[in-house]
């Protein structure tokens, strides 16, 4: 009886407790921008969730992206919001929607990563005509760790240009005045009483899955945020709720195809380690029965440590369930960044440095060295631009018995490359040919031994005969080692990218050409759309013939949100690559900001096995 009762205590008080905001704040016209960029921007904050409405005159709106792996907020037409927990700070949350409607989010640690896994449950309506091109965001105020009356928000979107892409940016946000207010209305309104941030947010669960038998599992989530110091901790975390991965194919079998990390335990503060050599590489971890996780988010120092008591490793150098990782970043000023990390498994240690330089003119130069069983060299200079003149060169040497406990290796092993790879844009501001580009690249490998391994080169050129067009063929002679034997390979590529309503989006890639010895031909399909906000859909299919052999792939994914606070998330694919067909579906519901009724459904069909795991699961979130 005491339990009960103090479970009904939590939840009257969650539901009675004073909200923030009882009413709507509404601005208009940014003002003090240049006439040709101006922008209406309309913001709109209720108890639980704020708007976003963006409208400006369309100039040249290029539709770019369709997925969010090649969203690319500083090089498309795209409207994106940055949310900082500090007016001086690095870090904070972005959102970003484009032409096509494809939405991008992430959390923002440092001045140039952003960790684009958080994937948050928000909505947007993007809508694109001759005279303007708009967007509408809205966004659930659950989102934010911090308090929202706390927060710094900024505005910017892309504009195309004669001289290329610019980005137009908001002003900063002036103290004293509403976080809402950003100089662009005639009048201001007072500053919310500032509350506490949230210090201690607390998440039980309890789930019952069904699969072979009814099970249980009891699990939570710890964090503590004081400040710039964020404590993380979890017990038993699940992983039924998480989706299956894309099969991707691989055309060239010497590389490695990397995942991407959905867990949220590990999603905060991942991009400390995004480096050319990924040390700690999360996704080779499997179950873990409980963690904990120390970050530090100062302006110049970050620091991240990481304990896991884990159940399996995928790379299993020993039989120590004990792994540890940390990583610590000091950057004095934005010319320069220096990364220590060190991981350990048992009697497996790796250690390593990375260095980065941010000189003038846009080039960037990078070195990095890690040493475990073996050593990997690393050094480049590159130089991206919104358009015009970009370059990337530099060299690695890797050892053969290179081995971290949790290392992804994307290089050849037992290698030493040089490459460079160059490349020129132009955008035009009109209705017709609107882009051009030109890019080139050749990269070439030895053995560490001497003997000659591969020779790589491709030369691309990619035109916008009209805003929602895209058309690229590219080239890509090879000639490598595979299995001790040389091929001469060439791939011929052609694509196009093409609007075929507002805001739906369909790209069609064919490869053709020699391939280690055999005929390649390689078609791949997708597309997506959106209605309304509330149902998103993308899905495509995928084909390949190399000599005898054939594979395929088809998926489709979506959300769907038909009613306030109700999220219904699917995807479901067949592919020949991995003899494997996945069905998942989620349903969701937030009866309160953070705690939520899920109830998953995943199948699992590979051969002759097939798993149908069901699970019914409730989150409460404790916030003190």
């Amino acid at each position: 009886m005491p339990v009960a009762k103090f479970l009904m205590y939590l939840i009257t008080f969650q539901m009675v407790r004073k909200l923030p905001y009882e009413k709507q704040f509404t601005f208009y016209p940014f003002r003090g921008l240049r006439p040709n960029y101006e922008a209406n921007i309309e913001v709109s904050v209720s108890e639980d969730s704020f708007s976003v409405e963006f409208q400006t005159l369309s100039y040249t709106v290029i539709r770019k992206s369709l997925t969010r792996d090649g969203f690319n907020p500083n090089g498309e037409t795209c409207f994106y919001l940055l949310v900082k927990t500090r007016s001086n700070s690095s870090t904070g949350y972005v959102f970003a929607v484009n032409a096509n409607n494809i939405q991008l989010d992430g959390l923002i640690h440092s001045y140039d990563n952003i960790i684009t896994s958080w994937d948050e449950v928000w909505s947007s309506k993007v809508d694109v005509n001759e005279g303007s091109w708009s967007c509408r965001i809205n966004i659930p105020l659950k989102v934010f760790r911090e308090k929202f009356d706390s927060l710094y928000i900024y505005f910017s979107w892309t504009v195309f240009t004669p001289n290329g892409v610019e980005i137009v940016s908001s002003y900063s946000l002036p103290e004293g005045y509403s976080r809402f207010d950003l100089r662009f209305a005639d009048f201001s309104v007072p500053a919310p009483k500032k509350g506490s941030d949230r210090l201690l947010s607390f998440t039980p669960y309890f789930a019952v899955i069904r699969e072979n038998s009814m099970t249980t599992k009891v699990g939570a989530e710890l964090k503590l945020l004081k400040g710039d110091v964020i404590l993380q901790s979890t017990i038993n975390p699940e992983r039924y709720s998480i989706e299956a991965d894309i099969d991707q194919f691989n055309l060239k079998r010497r590389r490695s195809l990397r995942l991407e990390e959905k867990r949220p335990f590990f999603t905060e503060g991942l991009d400390l380690w995004k480096m050319p050599f990924e040390a700690f590489y999360t996704r080779s971890i499997g179950d873990f029965i409980g963690g904990f996780k120390l970050g530090l988010n100062k302006n110049i120092l970050r620091f991240q440590g990481l304990v896991l008591y884990v159940d399996t490793l995928l790379t299993n150098y020993n039989n120590s369930h004990l792994l540890t990782a940390s990583v610590v970043s000091f950057r004095p000023s934005k010319a320069f960044e220096n990364r220590l990390f060190f991981v350990t498994k048992g009697d497996t240690i790796g250690a390593g440095i990375n260095t980065n330089f941010f000189l003038p003119y846009g080039f960037k130069a990078k070195a990095q060295f890690t040493k475990s069983r073996g050593s990997d060299l690393y050094i480049e200079l590159k130089r991206f631009s919104k358009t015009g003149f970009w370059i990337s060169a530099g060299a690695e040497r890797l050892d053969a018995d290179f081995a971290l406990p949790t290392a992804y290796i994307s290089y050849f092993e037992n290698t030493i490359s040089y490459w460079i790879f160059s490349g020129v844009t132009k955008t035009f501001e009109r209705k017709y040919l609107t882009e051009t580009s030109f890019s080139f690249g050749y990269t070439y490998s030895n053995f560490l031994n001497g003997v000659p391994f591969e020779r790589f080169g491709n030369l691309y050129a990619t035109v916008y005969p009209v805003n929602s067009v895209e058309f690229t063929f590219g080239i890509e002679p090879m000639r490598t080692m595979y299995e001790g034997e040389y091929y001469n390979n060439i791939n011929y590529v052609l694509s196009t990218a093409f609007g075929v309503s507002k805001p739906s989006t369909v790209y069609l890639e064919y490869i053709w050409g020699e391939n280690y010895g055999n005929k390649l031909s390689f078609v791949n399909l997708c597309g997506n759309f959106s209605i309304g906000g509330k149902l998103y859909c993308e899905g495509g299919a995928g084909f390949v013939r190399e000599g005898d052999s054939d594979d395929q792939r088809i998926y489709l994914k979506g959300a769907y949100s038909p009613i306030k606070r109700l999220y219904l998330r699917f995807f479901a694919q067949r592919s020949s690559l991995s003899d494997k067909t996945d069905f998942n579906l989620m349903f969701q519901y937030e009866f309160f900001a953070g705690s939520n009724i899920f109830v998953v459904v995943n199948r699992t069909v590979k051969g002759e096995e097939v798993s149908s795991p069901l699970m019914l699961k409730v989150a409460y979130e404790v916030r003190f």
